[in-house]
């Protein structure tokens, strides 16, 4: 596994309240994204479980 994952904490999205994790390198430690751990309303259950990887976090190394 690539990524460690921080403590659950519940954030307000532009979605809705989320249960998330941020998602970290386990290599160099740098936030890449979260983790979504519960979602609140009924419409947004689909993103449980599922990370996102934000791309201005990422940096290519050579």
């Amino acid at each position: 596994v690539n990524v460690e994952e921080g403590p659950s904490e519940d954030r307000h999205m532009t979605t809705g309240l989320h249960t998330v994790k941020d998602i970290y390198c386990s290599r160099c430690r740098s936030v890449l994204g979260w983790k979504y751990e519960r979602a609140y309303e009924q419409s947004q259950r689909y993103k449980e479980g599922k990370y996102i990887l934000e791309k201005q976090l990422l940096t290519d190394v050579i």
